[in-house]
């Protein structure tokens, strides 16, 4: 349907009332004329995080969540903090408490660094527990130095604390791969502590290498103090791994671990194993990284970072490289009826959004009509989009359920602006069989993948989706059909305007709502 048929159904009185004060809650509303601004005011350096966690300054790198506090009803999250100031000594652990996943409080520094000659140069991911009145922390200390002496790199440290804010090191309890037990003395990294009731002991699991292949070495103790070497609990069949995680839930134990720029996992009916693969083989793609789970309230949560691009240059561009470090981010963990793992949007970030607030949109190159919070498209091969106002300076959360036409090559989001030419597109692509984000124009993407794609596979005999889109400034997260998610970062996206697109067909977008933040 034509713009001018679109206008006169539904009213011209309604549709171009600029200020939309009589207008229904989560109304699509078509305006045939409408500015949309061509450059955003927001600067990253002054952006404050609301629901995607930073430190004042610096950025996150590896979360721990503490275990053996879960009746309290919060959560403590360590984190590797990421300075990125050039200091000879980095990543101390630092944290954030939070009770809901919405408010944080970050509480600072927790474990420091030493200094170049020691052990922790450097630290490594590992794991906090609380037993009994006492924190313990085992960590990585990583001094590349000692390597190049021809010394193991990596060391299991031990630190314990009384009141989960101030550690002190057991530089006695320090110990690191040996060549007689086949482990790499380059990779033996990020201890988790976990407690087999079964037999009565403690596990340190540490990621390292064996043979050319990835292995879980594990180690046992009945005092955390004196460790004994034991046949690891598992190799995942990769070439490397990081940031291991056990835990049992119903009847299946899992194992987590991160590799290859994502986070995987494998289960067993018994810790003997076997360890079997889900058939999703991530649960995210590489934007979100090195990811281990945390209970509050009875529920278990992945908790991992999301990278910022061209942050250790300064120049934080949507082309740039992928970094190491970024905001927290945290998705509620599901499991289905055959023990099988998924995860979405938590519980409660959901619920500390309002109701849905009316959307003031503009068809651009393409044919269209709109009712209630339903808006049918229809374009030809350079695309075409309903573009809407800019995105408001706090947290938003989009969701739709999107059909795609037989024939239809894509269909998705555009952000950074009314010109198709120039915004960037998270796209159900049909040809692919991809729902992708690679910093490349709405109209371009049919033609390549283009090497900086993030993307998760998709079943393109459906044709109908549902997402949900979280958006913290930079940061957006596409929950998609309430199982996987595709995290990503877009620089040109606060404050410019937004769209819903589709190219070479028809696309409809039903139950179509922004939703902002409650006022507190």
């Amino acid at each position: 349907m034509k713009l001018s048929k679109v206008l006169s159904v539904l009213g011209a009185g309604i549709l171009l009332t600029a200020n939309c004060m009589s207008c229904a809650a989560g109304e699509i509303l078509l305006h045939e004329s409408r500015d949309f601004p061509s450059k955003s005011g927001w600067d990253i350096h002054q952006a404050e995080y609301t629901i995607f966690a930073k430190p004042p300054k610096g950025w996150v790198g590896d979360v721990m969540p503490m275990a053996g506090d879960e009746a309290s009803g919060q959560l403590r999250l360590f984190y590797l903090q990421d300075w990125r100031d050039g200091a000879p000594t980095y990543h101390p652990f630092h944290s954030f408490v939070t009770n809901d996943f919405v408010h944080y409080d970050y509480l600072g520094e927790a474990i420091p660094t030493t200094n170049v000659d020691h052990y922790d140069l450097a630290l490594g991911t590992g794991s906090v527990t609380k037993i009994g009145d006492t924190y313990h922390a085992f960590y990585t200390g990583n001094n590349p130095r000692f390597f190049q002496q021809g010394k193991p790199r990596e060391y299991i440290r031990h630190a314990v604390s009384q009141d989960g804010v101030h550690f002190t090191k057991l530089e006695e309890e320090t110990f690191t791969s040996s060549p007689a037990d086949g482990y790499s003395m380059e990779d033996f990294r990020d201890p988790f502590l976990f407690y087999n009731e079964e037999a009565g002991e403690y596990w340190l699991l540490i990621t390292t290498v064996r043979n050319g292949k990835a292995a879980i070495a594990r180690y046992a103790s009945t005092d955390l103090s004196t460790w004994e070497l034991r046949e690891p609990l598992l190799l995942p069949g990769t070439t490397s791994c990081e940031c291991p995680d056990l835990f049992k839930w119903g009847d299946w134990w899992y194992c987590f671990y991160s590799t290859d720029w994502v986070t995987r996992y494998m289960r067993a009916s018994s810790l003997d194993g076997p360890w079997e693969h889900p058939p999703m083989e991530a649960f995210d793609s590489h934007a979100f990284y090195a990811a281990k789970t945390g209970v509050l309230n009875g529920k278990r949560y992945l908790c991992g970072w999301i990278a910022t691009r061209g942050g250790y240059s300064g120049e934080f561009k949507d082309t740039s490289t992928w970094d190491w470090a970024g905001n927290l981010a945290v998705f509620e963990l599901e499991q289905d009826e055959n023990g099988w793992l998924s995860i979405h949007l938590p519980d409660t970030i959901q619920a500390a959004f309002g109701d849905p607030v009316p959307l003031n949109g503009k068809l651009v190159s393409a044919e269209g009509s709109a009712e209630g919070d339903k808006a049918t498209l229809s374009a030809d091969r350079d695309g075409g989009a309903l573009i809407f106002d800019a995105l408001p300076d706090q947290p938003v959360l989009i969701s739709a359920d999107v059909t795609i036409s037989e024939n239809a090559l894509a269909a998705g989001f555009s952000f950074g602006g009314a010109n198709l030419a120039r915004a960037l597109a998270v796209s159900l692509d049909m040809k692919y069989g991809l729902l992708r984000y690679d910093a490349t124009a709405v109209a371009r993407t049919r033609y390549s993948i283009e090497s900086s794609h993030i993307s998760r596979k998709i079943d393109t005999e459906r044709r109908i989706y549902h997402l949900d889109v979280l958006i913290d400034n930079d940061v957006a997260v596409f929950f998609l059909d309430h199982r996987e998610a595709l995290s990503t970062r877009i620089y040109r996206m606060p404050g410019m305007p937004w769209g819903i697109f589709v190219c070479d067909g028809e696309a409809c977008f039903e139950n179509l709502t922004m939703r902002l933040l409650k006022e507190e």
